[in-house]
């Protein structure tokens, strides 16, 4: 897991790419929780965390981008 200042550093294209592959990831924790392969129950929530932290620098980029084009438009 990255931590936030090195997901700042990432571009739209590798934020995207890395939130797809955590959420395949946490996937995979939870399939192993449900077969009893996965012993440690608390990395799933510190994998859904790492999701939404993803998923929120995400959508911060993206109105970042809006703001920089509308101001762009006037």
């Amino acid at each position: 897991m990255l931590s936030t200042q090195e997901i700042r550093s990432l571009t739209h294209k590798e934020l995207l790419h890395e939130s797809a592959a955590a959420q395949q990831e946490g996937i995979k924790i939870r399939i192993g929780l449900r077969t009893k392969h996965q012993s440690d129950v608390s990395l799933a929530k510190k994998h859904k965390r790492y999701v939404a932290r993803l998923k929120t620098l995400t959508k911060e980029m993206e109105i970042e981008e809006m703001i920089k084009n509308a101001g762009e438009i006037r």
